[in-house]
């Protein structure tokens, strides 16, 4: 496997040199450790990462002033970066900022990179801060203007030991698999994820995991649980996060069912019950669909953020609680934004970890580290199905080779059959087991592979075809005030007059549909 990759990126190749002459005196092990890689700016840089997809790209050192560079040519103008609102402003002192932009829009978004050079002070840079730090992103830092000389070079040492980021070892790959159930593999995105959640568990502020639906979330809570202070495999509520899932909750049970009531509180009532909250206390809360929770739910549980304070329903005390929350969410970080109250969001926004999709694991890596992730992924899978079943099976190499040629052409927009990530990759691999045990046979092979997709592609194209019924077939009518009435009786049909689900189901607040019955005189 080749060494780890720093590339220096400065508009002076004698920094560079410098640099390097530096840590082959005085930082053996970083000389020893990495390979180095010098470009002189972002055409250079993006020339070199079209022709080495799956390099292991541990930190990019970023020069930040580029008054050296003459051809004007080679320099990343505010337009190239969509920035020309913000009128006066010196491409070239701040030229390290733009190619920064682009190497999380164009070239890789996990990268740590730490900024050098930055001569005109930081007041310049405030337009950046929202680009800088950004859920997903890698890392950045800066070398404080104000180290200069014979500090220079050991400040730029101790961020790389910092920063850096490194393949995970095979001893901890197995670890990770043996019991947090996770297959890191060797994709670049995956040992980014492994180094926030090491970093993260530990702390005991909120984190929010986004993510699309099938990535893992769960799976990622559950070892930042198992990494923190709070597990104790011997306490049976320590052992793993209590998990509530928002969006599978009515309305009127969300409060219950986090804060628990009193006897008597409500109809039905009939003894006390404590909610996730008590339950959870000195351990860890998953709140799975975090961008559900209903806006007067966010008021209570932001007093027991703030306060580690809760009520029962029907109590007139409070209780303390001491519990860690994870929060997740499908939605991307500005939808949230937008989908909580301003105090609740900025409380629950303390860490963020971004759970990378099939794609976003593999978008930047070779055909070589995909084949390995591949089958380790299907051995994984096979295994816990053997264990299950008290089985040998196997899977054969040309099943694996087209599960590899299925993932990469995924990748690459070829096809849409793993919209569901790691789930659908798992579901493909256990229903093709249960194809090879019913055939009597100990090896998966390419047919049991293709017979799934195929059903499962079958399935699909049904739905499909069903979804592309005209409106006017459905409804009988293109009245937009007729549809409208016929698919708020179905909603509240479905959910037995429950407004609150009947409003979730249509996608709008409680009280526009209220308002809407009202209206309607439904």
């Amino acid at each position: 496997m080749n060494k780890p990759l720093i590339i220096v990126v400065d508009d002076l190749e004698d920094a560079y040199l410098g640099l390097i002459n530096f840590l082959k005196e005085n930082a053996e092990k970083i000389y020893y450790n990495f390979e180095f890689l010098y470009c002189q700016n972002y055409y250079d840089l993006k020339e070199w990462y079209l022709k080495n997809r799956g390099e292991f790209v541990s930190l990019i050192i970023q020069d930040v002033d580029y008054s050296h560079l003459k051809d004007s040519d080679k320099l990343l103008k505010k337009e190239d970066c969509q920035l020309s609102y913000l009128g006066f402003f010196d491409e070239i002192a701040l030229q390290g900022f733009l190619i920064y932009l682009k190497i999380r829009e164009e070239l890789d978004r996990i990268v740590p990179v730490l900024f050098v050079s930055l001569r005109v002070g930081l007041d310049y840079t405030k337009e950046f801060t929202k680009f800088l730090v950004y859920p997903g992103y890698g890392k950045c830092s800066f070398i404080p203007t104000e180290i200069t000389g014979s500090e220079y070079y050991p400040a730029i040492v101790k961020n790389i030991e910092n920063m850096a980021l490194l393949p995970v070892t095979k001893e901890k790959k197995e670890t990770w698999k043996k019991y947090h159930k996770m297959v890191i593999g060797n994709s670049r995105s995956m040992a980014y994820l492994v180094k926030e959640i090491e970093r993260i568990a530990i702390s005991d502020a909120t984190c929010v995991l986004l993510g699309a639906s099938g990535v893992g979330k769960e799976l990622v809570a559950n070892a930042l649980h198992r990494l923190s202070y709070r597990y104790d495999p011997e306490v049976v509520h320590k052992r793993a996060p209590l998990t509530v899932n928002i969006y599978a909750l009515d309305f009127n049970l969300i409060e219950d069912e986090l804060f628990g009531h009193e006897k008597g509180a409500f109809t039905g009532a009939i003894s006390t019950r404590e909610g996730i909250f008590e339950a959870a206390n000195n351990s860890t809360i998953f709140l799975d669909e975090i961008g559900e929770l209903p806006n007067e739910i966010q008021i209570k549980l932001l007093r027991a953020l703030e306060y580690k304070k809760i009520k029962r329903i029907g109590s007139s005390y409070e209780i303390e609680v001491d519990v860690r929350i994870i929060a997740a969410t499908n939605r991307t970080i500005e939808e949230l934004r937008k989908r909580l109250r301003p105090d609740f969001y900025s409380r629950l926004i303390q860490h963020c970890i971004f759970v990378p999709s099939l794609k976003e694991r593999y978008q930047n890596e070779n055909l070589e580290v995909i084949e390995k992730d591949v089958k380790e992924l299907a051995e994984f899978f096979i295994n816990e199905m053997n264990q299950k079943d008290n089985r040998n099976l196997t899977i054969s190499p040309i099943a694996l080779k087209f599960l590899t040629k299925l993932v990469y052409e995924y990748i690459n927009g070829q096809n849409d059959i793993f919209e569901s990530n790691i789930r659908t990759f798992r579901n493909i691999v256990e229903r093709a087991y249960e194809r090879a045990v019913s055939d009597g046979v100990l090896e998966i092979d390419l047919g049991h592979i293709i017979s799934t997709i195929g059903m499962m592609r079958f399935l699909q194209s049904k739905e499909e075809k069903k979804e592309a019924v005209s409106i006017e077939e459905v409804f009988h009518t293109l009245n937009l005030e007729e549809i409208e009435k016929q698919v708020i009786k179905e909603a509240l049909k479905k959910s037995n007059g429950n407004l609150s689900q009947a409003a979730r189901l249509l996608g709008i607040h409680r009280d526009t549909l209220r308002r809407k019955i009202q209206e309607y005189n439904l």
